[in-house]
């Protein structure tokens, strides 16, 4: 009976209920135990896997050629634990914004500039093995790596001796002052190089502002007396003397140099770099600044000395505005970014003495803007052309022809020359005209390996037709007529007389015509560009 009642009341019986709970409970924790040593062990360790794949990548896009060696080191000098490779693979990554972020980076490409890699291992389990049945779990992290190599690139810096009257006496009007310089002088300016960031550091001494960077100081506005010295601080002891020579007589015009100057990647430096320079040609930057200093304004020079056999030429000559946003130097890895020689327009007035009268021969040249940038950087070891640039040869345009002063400097509008009244008599007159174009607008490529940039090689890209002998060639081209009003002159024997002086004299002017324009930097029919610096190994991640 007793026990029938203990049967009954077990299940109002509490006592001990606690101990059972306790009993499930810890169970249940020890459980939760295990699932979190797993799952923390598990997370830590894909951490740490992620990590060795970020500098596995960085490694791998440092080292074009050699990305599986270079991310084995990194594995081996961070975890002997059983990481492979599942994957790498080297392909192209583009940093722009209007691409989805997955679609950014496409595998293979002419010029890898990135890596992506994938790495595993097995990543034991703990408690979990009960659950699963596996003694492992099998963890992978993947990361991206790209590359960011840039060049430095410019357009019209031909290395040539300057010799002459009529080169001094241009850099003597951009400057503002007769110069004087020597046939050695400007020789020793062609020879020399300078860097860019040195440049820019002397400047921000110069005018005062040491807490700018060397983009912000290139964006300001200074007086050509101040960025000559600043030239001068940073060239070669050699050639610092000639550069102060002109900075004691140039005059206080103001500038912005960053208009014909784009330190792109560089900009944010406040510090000189000397194992990573941007080396310019110095005379080729020196003429850049007295061009910009000289925009749009005329610049007269009369040739009497410089021609022989009696002919007696006038020069006339304006160098436009640089275009919006298109410098003549530039340091990029963007392919977007475009450089551009100046815009050039003369007019040689010509007197030629011949024993019936003198002949009055104006020619007119018209040079567009010449163009490059950066088609692709390839920054293999063995790569053959480590810089390759898009160059467009500029659009150009002789006549013999007058135009109006009026016409002549207005930038703005195309030269649209009328016949030219070449020889006049009491009795009679000769008219002339002629006109050569030269444009050939498609881009051609132009490499450059890694000797070309360390040497400083200038590559000269020319129009698809006439450039050597141009005024020999618009004379041939010329056509005459003329007008008769006495009796006894022969209209054909002016006419033949008109040729043949003409002709004779072309080659006189084509020699002013290529110590003009090679002065300024701006060639007919041709594009000189020279990789003036190439940096590779600045790497990121991208994914």
């Amino acid at each position: 009976m007793r026990a029938h009642h203990s049967l009954l009341a077990l299940p109002r019986d509490v006592r001990g209920s606690i101990s059972i709970a306790a009993a499930f409970g810890l169970i249940m924790l020890l459980g939760a135990a295990a699932l979190a040593v797993d799952v923390g062990s598990l997370h830590l360790d894909r951490r740490k896997l992620q990590g060795i794949a970020d500098a596995a990548a960085l490694a791998a896009a440092a080292r074009p050629g050699e990305e599986r060696a270079a991310a084995e080191r990194i594995i081996a000098a961070n975890c002997d634990c059983g990481i492979t490779i599942a994957s790498l693979t080297p392909g192209s990554y583009v940093a722009d914004v209007g691409i989805a972020a997955e679609r950014r980076f496409a595998p293979g490409g002419a010029s890898p500039n990135a890596v992506r890699i994938v790495l595993t291992r097995e990543h034991p389990l703990f408690f979990g093995r009960a659950i699963t049945g596996r003694e492992s779990n099998v963890i992978s992290a993947s990361a991206t790596g790209s590359r960011r190599g840039y060049a430095a690139f410019s357009l019209g810096s031909r290395v040539a001796a300057v010799s002459g009257g009529v080169p001094n006496a241009i850099l003597s009007a951009l400057t503002g002052s007769q110069l004087n310089l020597s046939v050695m002088d400007y020789n020793a300016l062609a020879g020399a190089d300078v860097d860019l960031l040195e440049f820019s550091d002397a400047l921000r001494s110069e005018i005062g502002v040491e807490a700018l960077t060397f983009g912000q100081t290139l964006d300001s506005q200074v007086t050509m007396p101040q960025l000559l010295s600043a030239l001068a601080t940073a060239a070669d002891p050699s050639v610092a003397p000639l550069v102060e020579h002109m900075a004691a007589r140039a005059s206080a015009t103001q500038l912005v140099p960053a208009s014909a100057i784009d330190l792109g990647p560089r900009a944010s430096s406040v510090r000189v770099d000397a194992a990573n320079p941007v080396r310019v040609n110095l005379l080729s930057l020196l003429r850049t600044m007295l061009i910009l200093g000289s925009a749009d304004r005329q610049v007269d020079l009369d040739l009497v000395g410089a021609l022989p056999g009696g002919t007696h030429a006038k020069l006339a000559l304006i160098v436009g505005e640089p275009p919006a946003n298109s410098p003549l130097i530039a340091v990029t890895d963007d392919n977007q970014v475009v450089v551009r020689t100046a815009q050039v327009r003369l007019r040689i007035d010509t007197k030629i003495a011949t024993p019936v009268a003198t002949i009055d021969l104006p020619v007119l040249a018209e040079l567009g803007s010449a163009s490059a940038r950066v088609s692709d950087i390839d920054c293999g070891k063995n790569a053959g052309a480590a810089v390759t640039l898009g160059v467009t040869t500029l659009p150009a345009s002789l006549a013999i022809g007058s135009v109006t002063d009026s016409e002549f400097r207005d930038m703005s509008r195309p030269l649209d020359p009328k016949k030219a009244r070449v020889l006049k008599l009491p009795l009679a007159n000769v008219d002339a005209e002629a006109e050569l174009v030269l444009s050939d607008l498609a881009e051609k490529s132009v490499a450059f390996s890694r000797v070309n940039i360390a040497d400083g090689t200038v590559k000269t890209v020319s129009s698809a037709g006439l450039v050597a002998g141009t005024t020999k060639s618009l004379a041939d081209r010329m056509e005459l007529t003329g007008n008769v009003l006495g009796i006894g002159l022969n209209l054909g024997a002016l006419k033949s007389l008109v040729a043949t002086s003409v002709g004779a004299t072309a080659p006189l002017l084509d020699g002013v015509l290529q110590q003009v324009t090679g002065v300024l930097g701006v060639h007919v029919g041709q594009a000189d560009a020279r990789v003036n610096a190439l940096r590779c190994g600045q790497v990121k991640l991208v994914g």
